[in-house]
């Protein structure tokens, strides 16, 4: 490392403590490394919502997969969209959850469940060859490191190509390092002291890894942390969150 980055990585080490704190409160992605249906699921419902709402939409999922002797956190793409056939389409499926929220604000908006119905249409259609499973992400990166296709594809959705979403699938899928988006980089810039002096993604991420180092914490943790508070999500855990989920839920807080 140079003098510089070792000052950059000082600056960013002492305004991510003052922000982020004690990284035992931060809210981590422990994901579903196993269901790619609830990786889907919770990253398209988590934008624009407390994410006590995400929990119950991913619980009331589980819930309906066990009554019917399914393990949800075993779920692909086939099986989610077979639980919309089962309930006659996205309008149903939000019936199901209990949830109807749109994918915006604007009038004649989708809803999220319709998202997620596309969502899985779109990565079972791929062209070259589907994606059915987190397995199958993972076989792609080792093919792809960029995920071309997975990445195209979801940024085609209604209402989601900022890549907001796309990232936390990714870190949802158990991806151990997520390349920093735009708004991660913006971040590091302003609190390293290098505004008016760009910085590359490749930059960004060995700043977070030295960072992280000196933290000291995870760089996964470190980087999803600073994701959640540059995308305006929730950072920190909260109380009344702790035991909502039942027994063999792992969720992503």
């Amino acid at each position: 490392m140079t003098t510089e980055q070792n000052l950059d990585a000082t600056k960013l080490v002492e305004s991510c403590r003052e922000i982020f704190g004690d990284e035992s409160a931060w809210i981590t992605a422990n994901g579903y490394p196993g269901s790619l249906a609830l990786c889907i699921i919770d990253s398209i419902f988590s934008t624009g919502s407390h994410y006590t709402s995400v929990i119950n939409v991913v619980n009331a999922y589980c819930d309906i997969r066990k009554a019917q002797g399914a393990d949800p956190h075993r779920d692909g793409v086939d099986e989610l969209l077979a639980s919309f056939e089962a309930v006659g389409g996205s309008a149903g499926w939000a019936k199901a959850v209990d949830n109807h929220k749109p994918a915006h604000t604007k009038p004649g908006a989708l809803l999220k469940a319709e998202v997620i119905h596309r969502a899985a249409l779109a990565l079972k259609g791929l062209e070259g060859g589907g994606i059915f499973t987190t397995v199958d992400m993972h076989a792609e990166y080792a093919i792809d490191s960029e995920l071309t296709r997975i990445k195209k594809a979801w940024l085609k959705l209604p209402s989601q190509s900022s890549g907001v979403t796309y990232n936390y699938l990714l870190i949802l899928a158990g991806f151990q390092s997520v390349k920093p988006d735009r708004m991660v980089i913006r971040f590091v810039e302003e609190h390293a002291g290098r505004v008016g002096k760009p910085l590359t993604s490749m930059q960004t991420a060995q700043l977070i890894m030295q960072v992280a180092e000196l933290y000291p914490t995870q760089p996964r943790r470190l980087d999803h942390v600073i994701w959640r508070h540059v995308s305006g999500r929730e950072v920190f855990r909260q109380d009344e969150m702790e035991g909502r989920l039942c027994e063999g839920r792992p969720c992503s807080f």
